[in-house]
């Protein structure tokens, strides 16, 4: 009895292990290489890469069933910051912006509150991708923010690199984020 259970966990196991090395390869596949200028990344087969008139800067868009999920900015471009806001601790402040363009919060620690972002819509963390340094922007909640990578040099005359989507489901997070692990600089 013990035996025929476990020959039939270990073929279950091959049956398991052949199919991951099966899918990790139909995924590989399914991948394709992207290059702008001396940086190439790759992304999934269905995304299309598009260059778009601009001024300034490079940019492309990133469609998907005719859908724009993101761009590619390369060139003079800033790095990540949420600056669309205020902190005041200060209510007669806080009341005259909070309807207006500008986003206004109250708070009884103003320098804490702002030095830890907590009012951004977005984290933000340094990784190194392929020996590079880069500024990794995730969203706070799954229906607010942006998905994006920032890289401050990416050849000899300092231009900039970041991709940046609006997509924030949870599949294209982790497509982007894989996406962001392929990314090679050629300096």
């Amino acid at each position: 009895m013990k035996k025929a259970l476990f020959k039939k966990m270990y073929k279950y196991f091959v049956h398991l292990v052949s199919a991951m090395v099966l899918f990790s390869c139909n995924e590989k596949r399914g991948f394709k290489k992207n290059t702008i200028e001396n940086v190439s990344f790759e992304s999934p087969k269905s995304f299309i890469v598009k260059k778009e008139n601009s001024e300034d800067s490079v940019v492309y868009s990133i469609t998907v069933e005719n859908k724009i999920i993101g761009y590619i900015y390369y060139g003079d471009y800033n790095a990540f910051e949420e600056t669309t806001y205020f902190i005041t601790e200060e209510k007669e402040l806080f009341e005259k912006f909070k309807n207006r363009e500008l986003k206004a919060y109250f708070s009884e620690n103003m320098d804490r509150d702002y030095r830890n972002g907590i009012f951004n819509d977005n984290y933000y963390y340094y990784d190194t991708i392929n020996k590079n340094i880069a500024q990794i922007m995730l969203p706070k909640k799954s229906n607010k923010g942006l998905i994006g990578i920032y890289f401050d040099s990416v050849n000899t005359y300092e231009n900039k690199l970041a991709i940046i989507s609006n997509d924030l489901s949870e599949e294209n997070k982790e497509i982007f984020l894989r996406i962001f692990k392929t990314i090679k600089i050629n300096r």
